[in-house]
Parts: structure tokens; C-alpha cells; sequence
């Protein structure tokens, strides 16, 4: 299986949508379709697809912003990871994830965070493959 990590285009919009429904059965794809749009036009997201073939098998899609959360640098986040079920298992996901980290690395970004719900261990075991540990933030919300 030849693979591909490479930068996602517009064009590949309408593979990560069908992936992500794929994978979430949710219908937000349109949501994540305007995100990754305003990420590729601003130049400053790190969006990926793995290609296998000339099919986009997986995506990840990230964003850098100027200070997070008392940081005074810049810090990558992830915001979406995917791979379509028929290929999860084969390491696309581990590839995306070691690829983002090169770039922003490249890019001098020192630090990457994102946010699990507590009950994804899958998503947990996935993100401490590529080395991540819990942070030192706590999330707070509220309805309103």
C-alpha cells in the first residue's frame, strides 16, 4: 500500500467530509468543511491528507495560534483527526500525526495541544503513540 502525506487542497473538501461522517455518523461536515477552508485560505492551519493511491484515505486538520492559554509563543493545535474505517489499523493515523508534528516543528513551534473527551480511549491511546500527555490545563464549561 503506497501512501502519501500531503498538504489537503480544497478538492480533497468533499473525501474528508465523507470520511468524517464515515467515522462520527454526524452531519457537522459542513462545519468542518468552512473550518478547513479559512485554515487553507489563511495559510497558517497545517492540514493533511493521507493519500493511498489517488484516494484520500485519512485527514488531520490543525491550526497554529500566536499564544494559547498563558503560552507567550506560538502552539499547534489538533483540532480533527480521521481515518476512513476501511483503513483504520494500517498507521495512516500514526503518519498524520508524525507528520503534523514535523511540520510544526519545522515551522519552530515547540508546543501542541488538543483536547479528548475523557471516554475516547481509543483517541487517548492514539494521541500518547505521538507522545502526548495529559496537560496541565483543565477544561471548564458551562450551558447557557
Amino acid at each position: 500500500m503506497a501512501v502519501r502525506i500531503r498538504r489537503m487542497e480544497t478538492s480533497d473538501l468533499p473525501a474528508v467530509a465523507a470520511i468524517e461522517r464515515a467515522i462520527t455518523k454526524s452531519r457537522r461536515t459542513s462545519t468542518l468543511q468552512a473550518y478547513v477552508r479559512r485554515q487553507l485560505g489563511a495559510g497558517e492551519g497545517v492540514c493533511l491528507v493521507a493519500a493511498v493511491g489517488e484516494t484520500v484515505a485519512g485527514f488531520l486538520v490543525g491550526d497554529v495560534r500566536p499564544w494559547e492559554f498563558g503560552e507567550d509563543r506560538e502552539v499547534a493545535w489538533v483540532k480533527v483527526v480521521g481515518v476512513d474505517p476501511r483503513h483504520q489499523g494500517s498507521g495512516l493515523g500514526h503518519l498524520l500525526g508524525e507528520r503534523f508534528l514535523a511540520e510544526v516543528r519545522r515551522r519552530g513551534i515547540r508546543r501542541v495541544k488538543t483536547l479528548v473527551e475523557w471516554d475516547a480511549g481509543d483517541l487517548v491511546a492514539y494521541f500518547q503513540s505521538l507522545g502526548f500527555d495529559r496537560g496541565g490545563a483543565i477544561v471548564l464549561e458551562r450551558s447557557v
